[in-house]
């Protein structure tokens, strides 16, 4: 009876952590460029997952530079 307590527990907490943590996302995405106004956009991901849902959740910012001419863009997600 014991050894069935133990395996049921087992299964049970291998089941709970092996579920996905899946969320759906709403982002707003900021692309600032040198010498023009800035452009705002907003999407949704649904259905985001483990590993995928830690790398988008938050804020991303991404700069680069080329001849003088610089472009920045921001993204910000949450996740409910």
């Amino acid at each position: 009876m014991k050894t069935k307590l133990l395996l049921s527990i087992f299964v049970l907490v291998t089941l709970f952590s092996a579920c996905k943590k899946c969320k759906d996302c709403t982002c707003t995405q900021v692309i600032s460029q040198t010498g023009m106004s800035d452009a705002t956009s907003q999407f949704t991901q649904n259905d985001v997952c483990d590993e995928e849902l830690e790398d988008i959740e938050g804020t991303t910012s991404l700069t680069q530079t080329v001849d003088g001419f610089e472009q920045s863009v921001e993204t910000t997600c949450e996740c409910k």
